[in-house]
């Protein structure tokens, strides 16, 4: 198989019916979206870092590897969810996006996984991977040597081009150019920086998603092309830090390479999607109220919480990961026939 790319769970802001919840594993004409990490870089107890598990048919997929997302999948699906992911794609390369994929790769093989860890993302990914191989090394020739099978500890990493990089078994997933730069492109082209974030869309079974990846939206022109009329469009945000304190300014420093509540409303307002969707939250302690009263857009849209799930199908219902937590429901709403 080759790349995809990310997502997150969520709060609905118009009242709904409540329906059963889909089963663990989508259903053949549906995508499963489970939110195991909807923050940022800085730690949350309630907002693990960004990342978003996609099933659809017999493929498990991984957008990007946040903090904390091995021990979030742990608790959406027990260990047997941890070696059945085989398939990360990673929108960049900052830590927040990355740090747990040694953890996703080296625990998924020792409790089971028998084939390799495939890693799709932008340049530079490949030779991310090979840094974690060598730094693991000693590791994975310890545990073969008392006894862990061979199979399964091969990293195979691919840096992408944007274009239809997987298309078969009904499933599709495309990659596209971000906007990520904190200086103008020409000067990002100087340093080796441009093309170093992609957005993904995944399409599967006439359902279709879109993750924006990290983005200031300036041009938005590839979101907006890619994401015409999908069923769900996942889209980071953040809003200004008030004060003028100095942890304030460093917060707002991140602010021309992230998208604010508006511009994505100019996004959600031109691609229409059946549910739009906020992730990537910062800061993560921001409520919901708040973010949603910061936008015009008057279509169906939710914001992003940690192991709450999407269903898309004829209809999109939210629901809560099964798994190992005592606080873990699987109560679902429906929030788009």
């Amino acid at each position: 198989m080759h790349p995809a790319r990310t997502m997150i769970a969520i709060i609905i802001i118009a009242s709904v019916a409540l329906v059963p919840l889909v089963p663990a594993s989508a259903a053949d004409d549906e995508i499963k979206l489970t939110f195991l990490g909807t923050g940022a870089p800085r730690p949350s107890h309630d907002r693990y870092g960004p990342s978003i598990l996609v099933e659809a048919g017999d493929y498990t997929v991984m957008v990007d590897a946040g903090p904390g997302m091995r021990e979030r999948l742990f608790q959406a699906g027990g260990f047997e969810m941890l070696t059945k992911v085989d398939h990360l794609l990673i929108t960049h390369l900052h830590f927040d996006h990355t740090i747990s994929a040694p953890g996703l790769w080296l625990t998924g093989w020792l409790f089971g996984r028998k084939v390799p860890m495939n890693v799709y993302g932008p340049e530079g990914t490949a030779a991310m991977m090979k840094n974690f191989e060598t730094a693991y090394d000693w590791d994975i020739r310890y545990r073969k040597a008392v006894g862990v099978h061979a199979e399964g500890s091969e990293l195979l990493a691919t840096d992408l081009e944007p274009g239809v990089f997987f298309d078969e078994g009904g499933l599709k997933i495309t990659a596209f150019d971000v906007e990520h730069l904190p200086i103008d492109t020409e000067t990002g082209q100087l340093l080796g920086l441009e093309g170093a974030t992609l957005g993904y869309r995944i399409d599967y079974g006439g359902r279709s998603v879109l993750f924006s990846g990290d983005t200031n939206t300036s041009p938005a022109s590839e979101i907006i092309k890619m994401g015409k009329g999908v069923d769900v469009l996942i889209h980071e945000t953040q809003i200004p830090a008030p004060g003028d304190s100095a942890e304030a300014k460093l917060a707002n420093v991140s602010l021309s390479v992230h998208s604010t509540p508006a511009q994505v409303a100019y996004v959600f307002n031109q691609t229409r999607p059946r549910l739009g969707v906020y992730s990537h939250i910062i800061p993560p302690e921001v409520s919901s109220d708040t973010l949603l009263g910061m936008t015009d857009y008057d279509g169906e849209m939710i914001v992003a919480e940690d192991l709450m799930t999407l269903t898309i199908g004829d209809e999109i219902a939210r629901g809560r990961a099964e798994g190992q937590g005592s606080d873990i429901f699987t109560d679902s709403e429906v929030l788009d026939q």
